[in-house]
């Protein structure tokens, strides 16, 4: 039996079970921002989890970029620019890129709304930047793109490529992302934090900090229905409790972050002469 473009069922199958085709192209994203509604659009069912979910992931974001009022931001998959947004009035100048033209034009309703001047604009992560772009960003955001635009190691040092190409000699690059091995708990990208920082170094970029959020077992149990926030608040804040206090608990958690700088320009090396 075949299906679309000649795939087989079992193809098919295999390609929800990876996700590939489905996270990885803009009709998915499209149809979220036309289908749901609030954070939904952008991340699970459940509102009052995504609520949780983004503000631990803005106080990460915050604490590793530190202060920003006045350097050049990209957000990198975008989406629907809530991380945008929350750079936005913290002063910084963001420009977010998404291949998602519904989730774009959500962007851009929730900056205006918000009066917070962002500028929004189509692109992809696995496409070479516009000259313009190149080596202008003081600071780079990927939140959860790589592991969703990525299908394998190559595309992921595409990717990378990419990105270093965005930032200034002094920038800084984070990655907020769902960096898993195992079959269960990765997106698309099936990639070890380990694998993931060796990478990195090798295109010459420094690990400055790296650590782990947002606990497995209460995405589980919270992140596919709504429940009242009563019950959100304290399983949601446990878990991260015993992210933050149990060191061997890491591998639960789903999202890890790597604070990276830029890797210096040919010739800036220490040298002692």
């Amino acid at each position: 039996m075949t299906g679309a473009k000649g795939r087989t069922l079992h193809q098919l199958v295999q390609d929800r079970l990876s996700k590939q085709g489905l996270y990885n192209t803009p009709d998915y994203w499209n149809m979220k921002a036309e289908r749901y509604s609030g954070l939904a659009r952008s991340n699970w069912p459940s509102n009052a989890y995504n609520e949780r979910l983004h503000a631990r992931q803005m106080e990460i974001v915050d604490q590793l970029l530190g202060e920003i009022r006045g350097l050049d931001v990209a957000e990198v998959g975008c989406g629907t620019g809530r991380a945008s947004i929350h750079l936005a009035r913290r002063g910084a100048n963001v420009f977010g890129f998404d291949f998602s033209e519904k989730a774009l034009a959500v962007a851009r309703r929730d900056a205006a709304d918000a009066r917070m001047p962002v500028r929004f604009e189509m692109g992809n992560v696995l496409d070479e930047p516009h000259p313009e772009r190149r080596h202008r960003f003081d600071r780079v955001l990927s939140l959860g793109c790589l592991t969703l635009a990525c299908t394998d190691a190559s595309e992921f040092e595409r990717a990378l490529s990419n990105l270093v190409a965005l930032l200034r000699p002094s920038g800084r690059l984070l990655f907020v992302e769902p960096m898993h091995a195992s079959r269960l708990l990765r997106r698309i990208l099936r990639m070890s934090v380990a694998e993931w920082t060796a990478r990195c170094r090798a295109r010459g970029l420094e690990v400055l900090d790296q650590g782990g959020l947002l606990f497995v077992p209460a995405r589980f149990l919270l992140a596919f229905r709504e429940l009242p926030g009563g019950v959100v608040d304290p399983l949601f804040h446990a878990g991260e409790r015993a992210l933050a206090l149990s060191p061997r608990l890491g591998f639960l958690a789903d999202y890890k972050w790597l604070l990276l700088a830029a890797p210096h320009p040919p010739g800036a090396a220490n040298r002692n002469d």
